[in-house]
């Protein structure tokens, strides 16, 4: 059967509120007959604590086009005076994590630079409540990133790349990705010595930060990962979701490859795929009687890096990372395929990537050029700081 197949089928309403129903009610009743043989009375104050995290991201954008600025829109008039130089904050992020106990814990993070943006939409990332019974069964409720994909799984300064993919801010804009407000359940068979992992998602799909969900339908998303080898993980991901009466879909699937070449010298590689329903061009067209099918977005990306272990007091190791990107936001209507080239070389100062420091280089390329907006082909230097604590 074919991957879009397969999670039509197992991604039907029915199939997940049964799903979430069965995993609830078993949950409950291994919670109770574990409350009844349990020795402590009260777990208010068991294994309570309290921990605060902080990141800075900053960088230094230079536009190698004289009618392009730094945030790659293009200018066809010649008095428009092109800004191709700026400081730029991408990241003052704030996180707190709460365990109430050893079973309930809770999260927040904001995003400080966002006030300079959109600060009524965009500057709280995370606010969830988390219920992990055991390594089988984990309860997540709240805001929080759907378990859909590679990018969805780490925070942002364990990336390899100076940002997220174009293909993850295109999905997260339609809903599929970044930050939604909903539940999932997820868990692992790995105390069972069987790598396998599951994902499964049921969030509003109008992103984040709203007060409540703009219709009565919810999107569906379901990723599977099995660990191969050691070295090497696979995924695949799947989602529903549906508009004005009609439904749509996304899937994909993933490879991630870690390999220690000497003791001096590691290389991973992270390479994802995804197809998906583009709901902002659905909702922004001007055709009579549009099809959300007709609505298509694919693309795929590869990531490499290359770390050399220095391990000295001040210098822990040079990385080495390229992305190569394809990505069309809308394969039917009016196709339009984006390439990008990005290499990047960092320093790691301090920790993992307690403190980085990298330069970058930005190149994108369209089929088709459109002036006077950001799809145009532009091309960057970038030197970007980041430090976490």
């Amino acid at each position: 059967m074919p991957l879009q197949s397969y999670f039509q089928c197992f991604l039907s309403s029915g199939a997940l509120h049964l799903y979430f129903a069965c995993i609830l009610i078993l949950g409950g009743i291994s919670l109770t007959n574990a409350q009844a043989d349990n020795p402590i009375d009260d777990y208010s104050e068991y294994k309570r604590g309290f921990q605060f995290k902080a990141l800075v991201v900053g960088r230094y954008v230079v536009s190698l086009d004289d009618d392009i600025n730094t945030a790659g829109m293009h200018f066809s008039d010649p008095e428009v005076n092109v800004v191709t130089n700026s400081f730029e904050m991408q990241y003052v992020r704030m996180q707190t994590n709460f365990n109430i106990n050893d079973k309930i814990s809770a999260s927040i993070l904001v995003n400080l630079a966002e006030f300079k943006n959109d600060p009524t939409s965009k500057v709280l990332e995370n606010a969830f409540v988390k219920y992990a019974h055991n390594p089988y069964l984990n309860i997540q409720l709240g805001q929080f990133r759907p378990y859909f994909g590679i990018e969805d799984l780490h925070p942002f300064q364990l990336n390899n790349s100076y940002t997220w993919s174009n293909q993850y801010t295109l999905f997260g804009s339609n809903g599929w990705q970044s930050f939604q407000i909903g539940a999932a359940v997820y868990g692992s068979l790995m105390e069972k010595n069987i790598p396998f992992y599951y994902y499964l998602t049921i969030y509003n799909g109008n992103n984040r930060n709203q007060p409540w969900d703009n219709d009565n339908s919810k999107n569906y998303t379901l990723r599977l990962e099995y660990n191969v080898i050691p070295q090497l993980s696979l995924g695949i991901n799947g989602g529903l979701a549906r508009l004005d009466g009609q439904q749509g879909n996304a899937y994909g699937a993933d490879a991630r490859l870690r390999y220690d070449l000497t003791d001096a010298w590691d290389f991973d590689m992270n390479v994802e795929y995804k197809n998906g329903t583009n709901f902002n061009d659905y909702r922004s067209t001007t055709l009579e009687n549009p099809a959300l099918g007709d609505f298509r977005m694919h693309g795929i990306y590869a990531l490499s890096r290359l770390r050399y272990k220095i391990n000295k007091p001040r210098i822990r190791a040079l990385e080495f990372s390229f992305r190569h990107e394809y990505l069309d936001s809308n394969t039917l209507i009016m196709d339009n395929s984006r390439y990008a080239y990005i290499p990047m070389a960092s320093v790691i100062f301090s920790g993992v990537y307690a403190a980085k420091f990298s330069l970058v280089g930005v190149i994108n390329h369209f089929d088709r050029n459109i002036p006077d907006t950001r799809t145009y082909d532009n091309n960057q230097i970038i030197a970007q700081f980041q430090v976490a604590f």
